[in-house]
């Protein structure tokens, strides 16, 4: 009967001894074994800013740290990307200092024994966060010359905007500018347009966009020029061109009547086609025009393109 029990109890017996080998294995694997450094990068994820507050200055994207522990278990964390959570529910306007130790930085590293981490604290920066209504004003900018163009019946819609960011920022700003730039094409009309809001940083606006409405108007004079044909061809050279002046009639903005870099911008051009050597071709006269210029009579609207015989 003795010898019966004894035979049953032996599997279990062999259990135990199994279990307690796999353990001691376990032991040490994690704390006999060769420890060793390892150095990693940290991504930081930060949380629980306060509602009233925005950050303003002091916030980094990574931390570097040493750890010392098990070869092992150092493999299966840097075999990975590692992303720490920070935090920030503790901050308060001004300035505080946030450590990044062992105890701050979670359970993640509690296996290993922490040895540096660089920086060792992030200085935080935070200001109250405020709305605020502003007023929108329109500025006016023109590519020629001041007084050549004149932006009148000006309108915005809204001309005011809600202002969302740091209280020292959106308290120094008194308006928000839109920017529009008069096309000289589009004098006498009444323009459109649709302009996103550039705010400083951290510092958003609602809406991000207003409309504007314009007119443009500017004083015109008439001119008479004589240009020069310019043949648009490689072998320029072997083309004749009859005339080779055209008189060119044309309304540009009084400021720039006189001017003549502005008035030299003005050219008459043509493109021979394929021809023979002495054979002629009527060929029409294209014209270039700088902005703000307007083509009333060029004169002629055609001349004869003739090819040179070799």
């Amino acid at each position: 009967m003795k010898s019966s029990s004894l035979f049953r109890r032996t599997p279990h017996l062999v259990s135990m001894l199994v279990a307690v080998l796999a353990a001691v294995s376990m032991w040490y694997v994690v704390s006999v074994r060769e420890r060793v450094e390892a150095q990693l990068e940290v991504t930081l994820d930060y949380y629980g800013i306060p509602a009233n507050l925005v950050i303003t200055d002091g916030l980094i994207n990574k931390a570097i740290i040493r750890l010392r522990g098990p070869e092992t278990l150092l493999r299966s964390v840097t075999q990975g990307k590692l992303i720490q959570a920070v935090n920030l529910s503790q901050i308060k306007k001004g300035v505080t200092v946030v450590p990044l130790t062992a105890e701050h930085l979670g359970p993640t590293f509690r296996a290993f024994e922490l040895i540096d981490v660089q920086p060792p604290r992030i200085v935080v920066k935070a200001d109250t966060l405020i709305e605020r209504s502003v007023p929108v004003r329109v500025t006016v900018d023109s590519p020629l010359r001041n007084g050549a163009l004149t932006v009148e019946k000006v309108s915005v819609t809204p001309t005011t905007v809600i202002l969302r960011g740091p209280e020292t920022v959106v308290e120094e700003i008194s308006s928000v500018p839109v920017p529009i730039m008069a096309d000289p094409k589009a004098a006498g009309t009444t323009v459109q347009q649709v302009v996103t809001l550039d705010t400083p940083s951290l510092i958003t606006s609602t809406p991000p966009t207003v409309k504007v409405q314009y007119s443009i108007t500017s004083g015109r004079t008439e001119v008479t020029r004589r240009c020069k044909v310019e043949v648009l061809a490689e072998n320029r050279r072997q083309y004749l061109v009859t005339p080779g002046e055209v008189s060119v009639h044309v309304e540009v903005p009084d400021a720039l009547a006189k001017n003549a870099q502005y008035l030299g911008q003005l050219e008459a051009t043509v493109s021979p086609p394929d021809m023979e050597e002495g054979e002629s071709r009527v060929v029409e006269l294209r014209f270039r025009l700088p902005e703000g210029m307007t083509l009333l009579n060029p004169g002629t609207e055609e001349v004869t393109v003739s090819r040179k015989k070799k």
